[in-house]
């Protein structure tokens, strides 16, 4: 499944539309409520699809080549993971589990190609 720039745009600019004040939120009927929540999850897994493909290019930019230090290195990292935490702000698991799971995908998109 491939996202476009304009998914992700579409997406975010419907949970803009929901409001930033806190306040607002309390005014809207449960049906609203709920409405406002489809488009927050939608741009949610837009992102995480983004942020998971950006770790595998860091997993793989990190891997240490003959002659070549990799990009976790580079930055003063021991493991692609530890960056991504840093820059992230997330757990060391959820470090690991994007890098997992963005691998997963590559590897995947890799095989679709060869079919």
């Amino acid at each position: 499944m491939t996202t476009t720039a304009d998914d992700l745009r579409q997406a975010t600019d419907a949970v803009a539309l929901l409001g930033s004040v806190f306040a607002e939120n309390k005014a809207l009927a449960d049906a609203e409520v709920l409405a406002g929540q489809r488009p927050i999850a939608a741009a949610r897994r837009l992102l995480d699809t983004r942020s998971a493909r950006m770790a595998a290019t860091i997993a793989r930019r990190s891997r240490l080549e003959p002659g070549h230090s990799g990009l976790a290195a580079q930055q003063g990292f021991l493991s692609p993971q530890a960056l991504i935490q840093k820059v992230t702000g997330s757990t060391k698991n959820d470090a690991f589990k994007l890098v997992a799971v963005g691998s997963m995908m590559a590897d995947a998109a890799a095989a679709e190609k060869l079919v």
